[in-house]
């Protein structure tokens, strides 16, 4: 028996709010903005004390919309994303994360759409993009990076190519990602790229922005190309934080490890062995794990934390 797809994939957007009433409704008419209109909108709400619940109850009132206000895990905005990940009654083709205080461009899930139909549903696959840089009134400011290597597990090991306001990924990543579920994240959307790069996934890294990623003071992460953010995340690298993250990552990974590659689980193994090995054998093991950063920079940097061991 053949089952047909569906006409139009559906897409699940996973919207985390919390307090986030002040930039929310630019995102939600974002939404209804779209022109691939085969949406529903799941918003988790992680415990506001402002007006955002109510602002979204609005919001699925209007005629057209659908989609359903959750109560959120209030452990913080990556348990938030991933009580939707793993939720049973969230069910679609497709999945896109959202942050509340951005602004989705029109064609953001119409572009997604279009390149995840042509991969094979049984394969994993993640859509990102490029995002245009605002202020906190929205006035853009910039870009962020264009990044030109192909995406890949040995960048992912070192870094988080794939922002998860711009994400849209398939079935089969979903599953993947649902298996890390109560292992604690650095954040979900790294570990996404992580485990969809590491299990053999497909990847597109959109060159063409499709979010307006608002920068103010209550981001959670922000943008972390300013050369301030940048010492300051080189200084708490070498103090034990990249270890820290790499020892989190490595224990997401090994939720999947059955799924991951040959030559991927080779990789881990030795980019897991670098800090228990003599000098030499850690630059071996660095060069054996594939790593690889998109800017010249960032692979200095990482040298740096192989000679003094800090990885």
């Amino acid at each position: 028996m053949v089952i047909s797809k569906p006409v139009s994939s559906s897409v699940a957007i996973l919207l985390g709010t919390y307090n986030g009433a002040g930039h929310l409704a630019a995102q939600l008419d974002s939404f209804r903005a779209q022109t691939y209109p085969h949406w529903t909108l799941w918003a988790s709400d992680d415990g506001s004390t402002d007006n955002t619940p109510a602002l979204i109850e609005q919001f699925l009132r209007q005629p057209g919309v659908k989609g359903q206000l959750l109560s959120g895990p209030r452990r913080g905005f990556c348990d938030n994303f991933m009580s939707m990940v793993c939720h049973p009654a969230i069910e679609a083709e497709y999945y896109a994360f959202a942050d509340q205080d951005d602004v989705w461009l029109d064609d953001k899930l119409s572009r997604a759409v279009a390149w995840l139909e042509t991969v094979d549903p049984a394969v994993p696959a993640l859509y990102c993009s490029r995002t245009r840089l605002t202020d906190a009134e929205g006035t853009p400011t910039g870009l962020s990076p264009d990044y030109r290597k192909a995406p890949g597990f040995g960048n992912a090991l070192l870094q988080n190519i794939a922002s998860g306001n711009t994400m849209v990924f398939n079935q089969q990543a979903r599953r993947l990602l649902q298996k890390a579920q109560g292992t604690p994240m650095v954040v979900h959307d790294w570990s996404l790229y992580q485990i969809v790069s590491g299990c053999g996934g497909a990847i597109r890294f959109d060159p063409t922005p499709t979010v307006l990623y608002r920068q103010h003071g209550n981001n959670q992460i922000g943008n972390g190309m300013s050369p301030l953010r940048r010492l300051r995340n080189f200084i708490a690298a070498h103090k034990g934080r990249a270890a820290g993250w790499n020892d989190r990552n490595y224990q997401v990974l090994m939720r999947v490890a059955d799924s991951l590659t040959p030559d991927n689980a080779r990789r881990l193994a030795a980019f897991r062995q670098i800090r228990h090995s003599s000098l030499l054998t850690r630059l071996r093991l660095m060069a054996a794990s594939g790593l690889y950063h998109q800017q010249p920079a960032g692979m200095l940097t990482t040298l740096t934390y192989v000679l003094l061991n800090r990885l």
